[in-house]
């Protein structure tokens, strides 16, 4: 084997190893055994963990990570945990470098050291071998509570401190031993201590696991293998990456200006999202200056754990895809090596310390889903339209007083992708960043004093185009004790964008005991709202919008959609200018339907009917709206139509 160019990446003070050639074989062999391991850790850590967040929905990230926090490997899990626990690593080392051990196990939560937020607790257990530390078998999850000053989520918090306590670089475990003192603090300073310390535990377990597999490749092939073969699929994801960003013009693409409901306090001050991509050959830079400046609640977002995390996945999943691209590209740190990203200090996306940055999961899907909008007219067949991208992530809680604990139960509120090039769009789904599971209602019926009265698609169409968006849920949970309520949330006045020519989408609503006369129209941001015994809350979350020219939509794709409730005859006729013969049979009259067509395209600069007024006002979303961003002359190159 002949030596390459640069070492392999090592622990402080130890011996130079160099960095060696892996045959193609045991290249691709080793490559998959760093993903069955990371795999493998994931499903211990939902199958042993205690809570539903965990467990149904999967909210959770593991990985293997050299002694610098590079990535080897992650599992198939939410895009927002992994991207994040190099920073983790990165975070705790900043303190422990040096000072790390056989046998520790490390727990991290700060958001200004490397955490997505401080619900997302890591674990970590550094990989000795020989008394050489190659790396960490880490995990991180979202666990029930931090001990901030309400149950479950902070939207309103007035700092870090007041948002969780901080675990900043603790060793839970020294030399196999459980340090007493430290477990204690955990665990005495959360409401949930039970279901924290089964989440924990399987935390634990699932990098115990990790550690020991990994070491099985070491005695296997030897370190200098198995570590140059790491490094190896980090370069080939990098040069894959860089490659496909190289086929992008050099340029500033913007994407429109988004907004942010509110800052969970400053009710009806919107919070601008500004996004620009710049393409430089095979880099890519996402730009994020002029968006809205720090606020003094929980809604800023971590830099490094969150923010950067999201324009990798962005740049990543566009160019990258695992379904369409023809060759295998394994995600490691690879990919984050050609995207930078600029926010300046201050701003909402790069907070000052202490402030709050508990609830940044909507301003960070913002950033994605701009990103997609800012390079669709460069990848029209690759991009979706406007997504979703937010959630009602919702905390339901209420006392026990027999055993001294909370019950606290957290869900996350699907909505949908935008609609993309060839493809209707997925309904009621989580999306982008997320990618979570929903948790089953069996799961809050059988655990839970909350019951779900309803959970389906919401009522309304979706966004027509080409290809129609999605559709989001609608869902109603009653509380059958007195409790409390606190959600993050977002896009109850921002729509989805349509693009090409495809209508913008439905703006999300939230309301307390809908159709009563107790009626009361909620902020997607709330913290601590109180519930009464019989008293339910309603979500309904944003249908995404469409892609292309509904009048360009087949006939009877439009009449399927009307059958099947995903259209209105009348949105057939406003929107995509097809008209029936009979409402009963819906028989497609192919001459007034190309007559309306005609006339439709010709009254392009009139003003169309809203859906909002189609339904009689009574839809709690904002107006479905045509949109033209981006340019529908691009979409039309896409299509072969012009």
């Amino acid at each position: 084997m002949s030596v390459a160019t640069y070492e392999v990446g090592r622990s402080p003070g130890a011996p130079a190893r160099p960095r060696v050639d892996v045959d193609p074989i045991t290249l691709r062999v080793l490559g998959g055994a760093f993903h069955a391991i990371a795999k493998e850790m994931a499903g211990v850590l939902f199958r042993m963990s205690y809570s539903s967040i965990i467990r149904e929905s999967e909210d959770l990230g593991a990985g293997l990570f050299d002694a610098q926090g590079r990535e080897l490997c992650e599992s198939d899990s939410t895009p927002m945990h992994i991207g994040s626990l190099p920073w983790y690593i990165r975070g705790f080392l900043d303190r422990l470098e040096g000072d790390i051990d056989d046998g520790d196990v490390i727990v991290h939560n700060h958001p200004y050291l490397g955490a997505s937020h401080s619900p997302d607790v890591a674990v970590a257990v550094p990989i000795f071998h020989d008394g050489e530390l190659l790396g960490f078998a880490a995990v991180t999850a979202h666990v029930l509570d931090v001990g901030g000053a309400f149950p479950g989520i902070n939207a309103d918090a007035f700092d870090v401190y007041a948002e969780s306590k901080l675990y900043n670089a603790l060793r839970w475990y020294r030399h196999d031993e459980l340090n007493v003192d430290v477990d204690r603090m955990i665990f005495d300073n959360v409401r949930t201590e039970t279901m924290n310390r089964g989440d924990m535990n399987a935390m634990m377990a699932a990098c115990l696991l990790g550690r020991d597999r990994f070491l099985r490749l070491v005695h296997r092939y030897g370190v200098e293998v198995v570590m140059s073969a790491a490094y190896e699929w980090m370069d080939y994801s990098e040069r894959m990456l860089r490659a496909e960003i190289a086929k992008i013009p050099d340029g500033e693409y913007r994407a429109p200006t988004a907004w942010l409901d509110d800052d969970a306090r400053n009710r009806g001050q919107r919070l601008r999202v500004e996004t620009k991509v710049v393409v430089e050959g095979d880099s890519i830079t996402v730009d994020v200056s002029g968006s809205n400046s720090e606020v003094p609640t929980g809604f800023n977002v971590p830099f490094e754990g969150s923010l950067l995390v999201g324009a990798y996945y962005a740049v990543r999943t566009l160019l990258l895809d695992e379904t369409t691209f023809p060759e295998h590209v394994p995600q490691n740190d690879g990919v984050f090596r050609p995207v930078s990203v600029i926010a300046p200090k201050g701003t909402i996306f790069n907070p000052n310390f202490p402030r709050a940055c508990f609830s940044r999961f909507c301003q960070v899907q913002r950033v994605v889903d701009n990103i997609i909008l800012a390079l669709a007219d460069q990848l029209p067949q690759q991009v979706t339209a406007g997504n979703s991208a937010g959630i009602h992530f919702c905390s339901y809680s209420g006392f026990l007083p027999e055993s001294g604990e909370y019950w606290l139960y957290l869900e996350v509120n699907e909505g949908a992708y935008g609609a993309r090039y060839g493809k209707d769009a997925m309904d009621s789904v989580d999306n982008l960043m997320a990618n979570t599971r929903n948790n089953p209602i069996e799961e809050l019926d059988l655990r839970f004093p909350v019951r779900c009265d309803q959970y389906e698609l919401r009522p309304e169409p979706a966004a027509p185009g080409r290809w129609r968006g999605g559709i989001g849920i609608i869902r109603r949970n009653r509380f059958l004790v007195d409790g409390t309520y606190s959600c993050e949330g977002d896009r109850q006045y921002d729509p989805p964008r349509g693009v090409f020519g495809g209508w913008d989408g439905l703006t999300a609503s939230c309301r307390k005991n809908p159709d009563t006369p107790h009626e009361e129209h909620l902020e997607a941001k709330v913290t601590g709202v109180p519930f009464k015994a019989g008293e339910y809350i309603e979500f309904r979350e944003p249908n995404a919008g469409g892609y292309g020219d509904p009048l360009d939509r087949a006939p009877a794709q439009v009449r399927d959609d009307v059958l099947d409730d995903f259209t209105t005859v009348e949105m057939a006729r406003d929107a995509y200018g097809v008209i029936f013969t009979d409402e009963r049979t819906l028989g497609v009259d192919e001459e007034a339907t190309r007559r309306r067509r005609e006339e439709l395209r010709a009254a392009r600069d009139g003003q169309l009917r809203s859906l909002t007024e189609m339904l009689g006002g009574q839809t709690p979303g904002r107006t479905l709206v045509p949109s033209r961003s981006p340019s529908t002359e691009a979409g039309n190159r896409a299509f072969g139509l012009a």
